[in-house]
């Protein structure tokens, strides 16, 4: 066997031959002088058509300039390779997306042309145009989306964020938003350990969770979170985060809807038979009125048990309107002269122990009510402050009207511009924390014993002054007593 060597024009020419890259010898014009069988291959024309043309020929008209530009540039940097990529037109009459290296060798006297290398890379940057395009969507889905969308790191920093996210916590800019740690979004740090936690090792999971925007203000968040784990083996999370504090304020307002529909139905089921009740005693108090001179002591207790006979059945018809059985009959009534005459009750009402102190300052409102409902909202109210003193205390009753307006706008949120009777009342008792602030005015609601509250006074009060057009405030805190403030639109 022989162990000659082949000759080192043959190697070159084997290695020119047949290497995978195109291989075309040009002059300083950029005439061709020589084309590898790759080129013909990936050309798709026979060499023999393409010796002797020039290498811009059969580039695309908008890719000649660039070419040409290039190729000026080779002939004054000699042996400093150029790479560019440009359109080609093949046999077939289609254009592909060349690749090519092209260096000066004119001035080595063994090569004396420039070298141009390429490849065909038109299936790669087909598909890299169809990922910038996929990836351009999804950025446009991403910028456009109406939930809050990012990716985050597990020590919370933020990866990547979009516009809705920037508008959910009030900034200005997604920029603003990626200076940010998920640690100073989250209400409570502790929240977002114990998110963390339940998603470790969790392909990803749903959750509610409390943010605070860039004015502190609180919402309520809903998280969809998937787990993403990277080469590093590290987790991110990409979640979407979508604001449902409006969404749970209206399932509150449906919960407490039904619950006064169960109120409602309550009242249906008692009321008629009360009222029996009450026709008796009215009944039974008018005999004994006329049957005991009007200085007898028998007959001021019989009046005033028919006094308090009425005021059960106004408070009957209150139950019945409230079950949508029985339409109210309102009608202009003067808070001070009501709150006048119902003083004396009240007293009864709240019994010794409690300083009652009541406050009429200024001209009176007028408000368009029953009379009773009016009566009701001081008398619950009234109870419901001496309840929250059981060693004793002061209540501090006030009436007197307010205008709401650009000036106290934030104090009285949601309430239209216009004067208001306002109906204040205020304990030194045990006061309330927020959580239970959120609960006071459900139906059947009370931290009371069973035997001392039914829950009923406090959504009766507010069922009222919704009703009339109002609303009903509550300023507590624990250990420093509880203020109710009951706005009522005045009229004419």
């Amino acid at each position: 066997m022989s162990n000659a060597q082949p000759a080192a024009g043959d190697l070159f020419q084997a290695l020119v031959e047949y290497s995978s890259d195109a291989i075309v010898l040009a002059d300083a014009s950029g005439k061709m002088l020589f084309l590898s069988h790759t080129a013909e291959r990936l050309l798709g024309y026979p060499i023999s058509e393409r010796l002797g043309r020039n290498i811009f020929d059969h580039l695309h008209p908008d890719d000649v300039g660039k070419a040409q530009a290039l190729f000026e540039e080779l002939l004054n940097e000699p042996r400093v390779p150029k790479t560019l990529v440009v359109r080609n037109l093949h046999h077939d009459g289609g254009w592909r997306y060349i690749e090519a290296v092209v260096v000066n060798r004119l001035d080595d006297p063994a090569v004396g042309a420039v070298v141009t290398n390429f490849r065909d890379i038109t299936e790669r940057r087909l598909a890299e145009d169809a990922l910038r395009e996929s990836e351009a969507k999804y950025r446009f889905f991403i910028e456009r989306a109406v939930f809050g969308i990012y990716r985050s790191t597990e020590d919370g920093h933020i990866l990547e964020a979009n516009p809705a996210l920037a508008r959910m916590l009030g900034y200005d800019t997604v920029d603003e938003v990626m200076t940010l740690n998920m640690a100073d979004i989250y209400q409570s740090a502790a929240d977002r350990e114990r998110l963390l936690e339940s998603h470790r090792g969790q392909p990803g999971g749903t959750a509610e969770v409390r943010w605070k925007k860039k004015t502190g203000e609180t919402m309520l968040v809903r998280l969809t979170a998937r787990t993403i784990v990277g080469p590093d083996g590290h987790e991110s999370y990409e979640t979407i985060a979508e604001d449902i504090t409006e969404k749970r304020a209206l399932e509150e307002q449906l919960r407490r809807a039904q619950k006064m529909e169960a109120i409602g139905r309550l009242a249906r089921g008692i009321a008629h038979d009360f009222n029996n009740v009450l026709a008796a005693v009215v009944g039974s108090a008018d005999l004994l009125v006329h049957r005991y001179p009007s200085d007898h002591p028998a007959h001021v207790e019989a009046v005033e048990i028919r006094k308090a006979a009425e005021r059960g059945a106004a408070f009957t018809r209150q139950l019945l309107a409230f079950g949508r059985r029985q339409a109210l009959e309102p009608q202009a009534v003067d808070v001070h002269h009501a709150a006048r005459a119902f003083e004396s009750t009240l007293r009864r009402i709240i019994g010794a122990g409690v300083t009652l102190a009541i406050e009429l300052p200024g001209q009176a409102p007028v408000v368009r009510m029953e009379p009773g409902q009016l009566e009701q909202v001081l008398m619950n109210l009234a109870v419901n402050a001496r309840d929250a003193m059981p060693h004793g205390g002061t209540i501090a009753i006030r009436l007197d009207a307010v205008d709401v307006d650009k000036r106290n706008k934030a104090k009285y949120a949601g309430m239209p511009a216009a004067r208001y009777a306002r109906i204040a009342v205020k304990d030194s008792g045990v006061g309330m924390d927020p959580d239970l602030q959120r609960q006071i005015f459900e139906p059947f609601f009370t931290t009371k014993d069973p035997d001392k509250g039914t829950g009923l006074g406090l959504s009766i009060v507010y069922t009222i002054a919704k009703e009339s057009g109002g609303t009903v405030m509550c300023t507590s805190a624990p250990g420093k007593g509880t203020t109710f403030e009951v706005l009522l639109p005045v009229t004419a």
